[in-house]
């Protein structure tokens, strides 16, 4: 895939995000955030030329070189640490309440459309 693509799935996870929640598939829900996040650290990773994060680890690094850019790694960072490990691990064990997994979902979708805007700024 190239930048172009992993934004547009990042865009698509969201709107499916919003849909399987309407439809109470919450756990469906949270993964779909997880997927869009990782979809849009993708394409940071595309436009810095380098390869695609393999691991958390990874991504933190990718989320590390918007700082020098906007200032905004602590930002990012606070959005990336839910969707790795609240919204990604309810997808298998559905251990949030209903209280959490609003919170993280808010969060998680604030992050993915902050970490696109800064990508399509930076690019456009």
């Amino acid at each position: 895939m190239n930048y172009s693509l992993h934004i547009a799935a990042a865009e698509t996870f969201l709107r499916a995000e919003e849909l399987m929640s309407a439809s109470g598939m919450d756990m469906a829900a949270a993964e779909m955030l997880w997927g869009a996040a990782v979809q849009a650290l993708d394409a940071a990773s595309h436009l810095a030329g380098g390869r695609h994060p393999a691991n958390n680890r990874d991504r933190e690094r990718v989320v590390g070189r918007f700082d020098a850019t906007y200032s905004a790694e602590a930002e990012l960072i606070a959005g990336l640490k839910p969707a790795i490990y609240n919204l990604h691990n309810h997808f298998y064990t559905g251990r949030l309440g209903a209280y959490e997994l609003s919170l993280y979902r808010a969060i998680g979708r604030a992050f993915v459309v902050r970490i696109i805007d800064l990508l399509v700024h930076r690019k456009g």
